[in-house]
């Protein structure tokens, strides 16, 4: 993870503009401004632009940049609020898109060829979020002491932001707004109220990735269903001593989540004292205490939005409402309630679901390492360019999906990856 992050503005030598300046975006020695102008031969790290309008986007965009993860293949409501090619505003911008995962913020900055301009940077980055933070309040409050036209309106439009950000309360409600996918002041009033509710009942952080998990204007409609679904499950899942033992809090600022689920589904399988290889149905039914017929492919449609694990009384075992149907999709959504029970010390409530949270991407790193470790995969694949049919096997060995083993391999870079997407999801 990266430490820095700088926006610097240098005056033209010659005003076209009295707003114009020279910007770099940078992220330790990163520029996502590099380019290279029509007719020159040299790259530059400047882009000359009003930064006003810069400014301005990012206080209007400011909670959800802080606090909302990729969501749907970066739907084109979503880069509006985090792509800064959207500021447009006649001029040429970056396609470099920032959002919050917590104690980090993740980057993607994606070459591009624009009239003429050509951006060179691609990739994707991760910065602590408090550098983030300060360098765009930097880069604000530089803007204050710069005699641009617009200089009082961002003044005003900044003051507010800080007030919003100094308050507890409304920071909590637009953390919130943000995570469903709403702006300033976008959701509906009764949303917010139902949620508040359930914040009261489960804890802010539950009710939150619960907003991830299903976004929008009936994100708590979802909620209240999957809690009946799970309080009314004849699936109840005991939460072994080993698991609640693995303590990870200390490490989450200074470690990706997969690294830590990795630790974590090994000290676990060495607790429990699981051999290498796969783990078949009837052991780890009994890791969870359950039925192994849980695990059996079940028919029809699911009418849920995502699993949930939801806290019995007695804090030892949990109820849950799974929403796959296949068997070894069933088997890897309960090793995530698994992970969850981890990642948030048993939390009341713990959405499993497709969002790209650092909380998701640890089950899923958990789950994928707890059932099929690396070192035991390379061991039976013994291939180091596996093709369709290594990866068949495999699944079948673990008694996992093909796409999971596939994901592994390209994550530790055995095979290559094609999807910005699926970097997101693994970093």
């Amino acid at each position: 993870m990266m430490r820095k992050f700088n926006i610097e503005t240098r005056e033209p030598e010659f005003y076209e503009s009295q707003d114009l300046r020279y910007i770099k975006i940078s992220a330790d020695d990163t520029s996502f401004t590099r380019l290279i102008r029509q007719g020159d031969s040299e790259p530059d790290d400047y882009l000359c632009v009003p930064p006003a309008q810069m400014a301005f986007w990012l206080i209007d965009n400011w909670w959800r940049l802080r606090w909302e993860p990729p969501s749907g293949a970066f739907r084109p409501e979503w880069r509006l609020a985090h792509d800064l090619s959207s500021i447009g505003g006649g001029y040429i911008w970056p396609r470099v898109a920032l959002w919050g995962e917590e104690h980090r913020m993740g980057i993607t900055s994606h070459p591009d060829h624009a009239d003429s301009l050509r951006f060179l940077t691609g990739g994707l980055f991760y910065v602590a979020a408090p550098a983030v933070e300060d360098s765009i309040d930097q880069f604000i409050n530089s803007l204050l002491e710069d005699p641009i036209s617009d200089r009082q309106a961002l003044r005003v439009a900044y003051e507010a932001l800080l007030q919003e950000r100094d308050d507890e309360d409304i920071g909590t409600w637009r953390k919130l707004e943000a995570k469903l996918g709403f702006d300033v002041d976008e959701a509906p009033e009764a949303l917010m109220k139902c949620l508040a509710a359930l914040i009261e009942q489960y804890g802010e952080e539950d009710i939150e990735e619960a907003a991830l998990a299903h976004q929008g204007g009936d994100s708590a409609t979802v909620l209240q269903e999957e809690i009946k679904a799970a309080r009314t499950s004849n699936i109840r899942m005991e939460v072994p001593k080993a698991v609640r033992e693995i303590q990870i809090g200390p490490h989450r600022a200074l470690m990706p989540p997969w690294q830590l689920a990795e630790e974590a589904a090994a000290t676990l399988r060495e607790r429990l004292s699981i051999p290498p290889g796969p783990i078949l149905n009837k052991p780890l039914s009994e890791i969870f205490a359950i039925n192994v017929q849980t695990f059996s492919t079940k028919r029809g449609r699911s009418p849920l939005k995502y699993g949930l694990r939801l806290r019995d009384g007695d804090g030892e075992a949990n109820v849950v409402a799974l929403e796959k149907k296949r068997s070894d999709a069933r088997r890897f959504e309960l090793c995530r309630m698994l992970g969850d029970v981890i990642w948030s010390d048993n939390d009341a409530l713990g959405p499993v679901s497709a969002a790209k949270s650092v909380r998701q991407k640890f089950q899923r790193a958990f789950a994928q390492s707890f059932l099929c470790p690396f070192a035991d995969l390379e061991e039976y694949i013994e291939n180091d360019q596996p093709t369709e049919d290594d990866i068949h096997a495999a699944a079948h060995h673990f008694c996992v999906s093909e796409l999971m083993v596939q994901s592994l391999l390209v994550n530790k870079g055995v095979m290559a990856r094609r999807e910005v997407e699926e970097q997101i999801d693994a970093a």
